[in-house]
């Protein structure tokens, strides 16, 4: 038998988003620090914050839903994107941040990964619609 995946109540689905949202935020409005290392295997560490952290939200939000049908993970993908958007135009007005274009198309890219990532994980532990396990 598969292990099962735990299924939280609605709300408390939702406040994991919530939550991410939020830290997302948090990140993106505090001044950066010196100490921060700029690369990763020569990438910019940016580029990975910015993936994990839409993923993370749009997976969340397919949590919430306890959605794995395309119709409302692309919706997920939208509003972590959106999101994200919003943010850049929020960093653009703070002076220690820069607002970048290619940033909204990283936290899209994020996003459609986490929401494949929860779809993969949703259906392999068969949750559906009602919040049920199999």
């Amino acid at each position: 038998m598969a292990p099962r995946l735990p299924i939280a109540s609605r709300p408390i689905r939702y406040g994991f988003a919530i939550c991410v949202a939020l830290a997302i935020l948090l990140a993106s409005v505090v001044e950066p620090s010196e100490g921060t290392p700029r690369t990763l295997f020569g990438i910019g560490v940016t580029v990975y914050l910015h993936l994990f952290a839409y993923a993370a939200l749009a997976a969340t939000i397919g949590y919430g839903a306890l959605a794995t049908d395309r119709r409302t993970l692309l919706v997920a993908v939208a509003v972590a994107t959106l999101y994200g958007a919003v943010i850049e135009l929020i960093q653009g007005q703070l002076p220690y941040r820069t607002m970048a274009a290619s940033d909204v198309l990283l936290n899209a890219v994020g996003a459609a990964i986490g929401a494949a990532l929860w779809r993969v994980l949703a259906s392999r532990f068969g949750v559906d619609r009602e919040g049920s396990s199999a």
